[in-house]
């Protein structure tokens, strides 16, 4: 058991110490305050029709000041209220089928991408507006000139009265079995002030700060990537983890700070068993494989931002990026393929690495304001980035190959040590210029650079004489890469009273050189292209809203898809770069309906096209060993179309979904062009009812069906329904009591790829009581009640078809004890 070190600990306690005793003056309260200056959007989003939204600004807000909720609620079960958002058990947000991506406190960035960090561990009765938006760029905020990228965002608007005191909670559970999970959550706010502090240990499959027993994601996981690829899946994780967060704004022109630090221990045992179907010409290529893995990583991040203005004219943001990973892997699989019902190979694989991980970077912008127009900016940015990854490991792996009549007629054995390694330096800058024009337009411009080198390293030895020193040259390489990116901007972008509008695009250069150190073999491209966007905004009245996007973009390949490197970490399954690779192209259109008065209705529409895609080239061969790389295809494409409504009926919050999708993806299956369309349909209701002090109930239902067909072997297509169902009941009759209920029942219908329904209940069950007027909550709770095995995943990309069986934790219980602290700071 690895634990977090004495001397974060002191950081913690000191940090802590300062800001209790007040050692930074705090900024004076604005009564007027709005959103903060880091929250910046031009689209807005409509929550709910129970709680009336109403727009301010840009930005649809949710007023839940006064809105009632049960002692020591947290702010997830503040949103459930909120008919237009969807929760899903581990904690995933999404808003009319877009998921939230971001979260925001008073405009503050906490804890980066992960908002279940904050949505299950502060308190809801702190919070008086949601607001939800779509966000740009920090790029774009700073300068003024608008990218086209968004990020769906929650921000959180505190109470006043929250902002001058600390509270939290302390957790600790555990069972007979072994099972534990301890968390801590500190939250402390005075004026601009923040502090938040967040701790956890359990081994109940927990991997981030929530509750959830299992399934949810590796929050904690930032790009750590095995070049081996030794894992088996999630598991049961056992997690160790500690958070902080600081900002604050001092008085001033703009002196202002934020800062995250996250540590995390991971270790788990993973074990899975998928059975993927490929449509060939002519036949199916099936494989079943079994594997388990024991996996190992420690990590450290940390990103800051800093904002001072000296003048009222000039403004200077330093950013700053670190992160340090380390792990080790060990991995075992055994498997078999067949074409049709007839086996061709069986194969025993097994990998031992150890992988490790930096990035450091940091960016230097400067704003200033020419004259006297508050919109004439000229501004500019530098920045750098570091990132060395190496993998250090041994593969073996042993490989039958079987004749018509099923009898062994070769074998292959692989024994061999490897080394891989990048170091890629990123070095960036942009010049950028706002110029306003007539009421409400700007026009902008900028150009940018951004100057990139590699060189990627693989080393094979082959055991040899049993010291793994002869090195294999057709699987070892070493290049350097140079790229080299020019982008310049031309906007015409306004906001009005009713309409916000965007049209301009983007010229790109591209430049990629790609030299072989040991055959000393040089290799250039050299492209550019013009990236069009157009956006617009319209509010009709306070209930009505009506946006247009289109966004044009390149798909550029990626260095390692450049790199013509041979990756036998599975020599059934080899993977291959391509130095011939072009850019793909992609245009995007999207149309969104908004309206909400005695319904709230939502509608999006969007239609996607790609030319020159990057697809694949799979070519298997008779006895299944299969080479896939890269390639250039045309024809791929993709429509959506999406409706939620949603109105309070007889008391009762109700809302209805429906979606249908379109997605074309194009691919070689060896000399054959494969054109694989796939169809998805499907909608669901929810309802929600909660009265306080009684009960509160829940109900989610939602049906799909899908038809994949491919275009080499229309004899085989791919059809079947899903559907999945939650509900959950609380109870509050008696005072300080809370009995809760909730399950989640899943259902895939057997394919021509797999044989059987699969169904999963997942049913889970607790008791709490508050003592110490709600400060110290027991509880006892039972999760995974029949003991089933929920690991079950389906996926379709293309013309492969893949469903996959993994361990999770089964039926347990836990006695825990939570204690709630609320203080406030004494005044001055």
């Amino acid at each position: 058991m690895h634990y977090i070190k004495p001397g974060i600990l002191c950081v913690f306690l000191c940090l802590f110490s300062s800001f209790v005793h007040g050692q930074s003056k705090p900024v004076p309260k604005n009564a007027a305050d709005t959103t903060p200056i880091k929250v910046d959007s031009l689209r807005a989003a409509i929550v709910t029709a129970t709680l009336r939204p109403y727009m301010k600004g840009d930005t649809l807000e949710y007023n839940t000041d006064h809105l009632l909720l049960q002692r020591n609620a947290v702010v997830e079960d503040l949103l459930k209220r909120l008919p237009g958002l969807q929760i899903d058990p581990d904690g995933t947000i999404t808003y009319n089928g877009e998921k939230i991506q971001h979260l925001l406190v008073d405009g503050e960035d906490i804890f980066g991408d992960d908002p279940t960090m904050v949505t299950r561990n502060f308190n809801a009765s702190k919070i008086a507006r949601v607001q939800v938006l779509d966000r740009k760029s920090d790029q774009a905020i700073f300068t003024g000139i608008d990218d086209g990228q968004r990020t769906k965002t929650l921000n959180l608007v505190m109470k006043d009265d929250a902002r001058n005191g600390y509270f939290g909670k302390v957790e600790g559970g555990g069972s007979t079995d072994g099972y534990y999970n301890a968390n801590a959550a500190l939250a402390a706010f005075r004026d601009k002030e923040q502090f938040t502090a967040l701790g956890i240990a359990a081994n109940t499959g927990v991997t981030g700060f929530s509750n959830a027993g299992s399934g949810a994601a590796v929050n904690f996981m930032n790009g750590n990537a095995d070049a081996l690829d030794a894992s088996a899946g999630i598991g049961i994780p056992q997690f160790e983890a500690a958070a902080l967060h600081y900002a604050n704004t001092w008085p001033g022109r703009g002196n202002h700070l934020t800062a995250n630090y996250q540590f995390s221990h991971y270790y788990t045992q993973p074990q899975t068993f998928s059975q993927t179907l490929q449509t060939e010409p002519g036949s199916e290529y099936r494989q079943k494989q079994s594997t388990r893995s024991t996996n190992r990583q420690d990590q450290h991040w940390l990103y800051s931002i800093y904002d001072w203005a000296p003048s009222d004219r000039s403004a200077f943001k330093v950013t700053f990026h670190f992160s340090n990973s380390a792990g080790d892997n060990q991995y075992g699989a055994t498997g078999s393929s067949s074409f049709n019902d007839t086996l061709v190979n069986s194969s025993l694989r097994t990998i031992n690495d150890k992988v490790t991980r930096m990035n450091i970077g940091g960016v230097l912008s400067w704003r200033l304001q020419i004259g006297k127009l508050a919109d004439r900016v000229f501004s500019v940015n530098a920045g750098a980035t570091k990132v060395d990854i190496a993998t250090k490991g041994y593969l073996y792996s042993l490989n039958q190959f079987y004749d018509a009549n099923g009898l062994v007629q070769s074998m292959d054995t692989v024994d061999q040590r490897k080394q891989i390694a990048s170091h890629n330096i990123n070095i960036i800058g942009s010049i950028n210029y706002t110029e306003p024009l007539w009421n409400g337009a700007i026009l902008g411009a900028s150009y940018g650079m951004s100057h990139t080198s590699d060189d990627p390293l693989q080393t094979t030895f082959d055991q040899g004489d049993g010291k793994y020193t002869e090195v294999v040259d057709s699987l070892s390489s070493h290049f350097e890469t140079q790229n080299v990116s020019q982008r310049a901007t031309l906007n015409l972008q306004g906001k009005g009273r009713r309409v916000n509008y965007t049209i301009g695009g983007d010229w790109i250069g591209y430049s990629y050189s790609q030299r072989d150190v040991i055959g000393d073999f040089m290799m250039h491209l050299h492209y550019s292209n013009w990236a069009p966007r157009a956006m617009l905004n319209y509010t009709l009245n306070k209930t009505t809203y009506l946006s247009f996007d289109y966004m044009a973009s390149t798909q550029q390949p990626s260095i390692s898809q450049l790199t013509p490197v041979t990756n036998n970490n599975d020599p059934l399954h080899i993977n291959l770069g391509n130095h011939n690779l072009k850019p793909g192209f992609n245009q995007n259109f999207r149309l969104d309906f908004r309206h909400f008065r005695t319904w709230l209705v939502n509608v999006s529409l969007n239609l996607g096209l790609i030319s020159n895609s990057i697809g694949m080239k799979t070519i298997t061969d008779s006895l299944g060993r299969q080479i896939s790389q890269p390639v250039n295809v045309d024809g791929a494409k993709s429509a959506g179309a999406n409706l939620s409504l949603a109105r309070r009926i007889l008391g009762f919050d109700a809302g209805f979904h429906a979606s249908a999708t379109y997605a074309r993806s194009v691919s070689y299956i060896n000399a054959d062009l494969s054109r694989n369309d796939a169809y998805t349909g499907g909608g669901g209701f929810s309802v929600n009812r909660y009265v306080q002090d009684k009960y509160s109930l829940q109900l989610n239902t939602n049906f799909v069906y899908f038809d994949q067909i491919s275009s080499i072997n229309a004899a085989a297509p791919v059809r079947y329904w899903t559907q999945t169902h939650a509900g959950a009941v609380t109870l509050y009759l008696i005072r300080d009591l809370e009995i809760n209920t909730n399950a989640v029942y899943t259902w895939q219908q057997k394919t021509s790829a797999f044989s059987a329904n699969t169904s999963v209940v997942l049913w889970n069950a607790y008791v709490s009581r508050n003592f110490l007027h709600g400060k110290l909550v027991g509880r006892f709770q039972l999760n995974n009640i029949l003991d089933a095995n929920a690991g079950i995943n389906r996926s379709n990309t293309g013309n492969i078809n893949t469903q996959s069986f993994t361990n999770i934790l089964g039926r347990y219980w836990m006695l825990s004890a939570i204690y709630h602290f609320d203080k406030k700071f004494k005044k001055k």
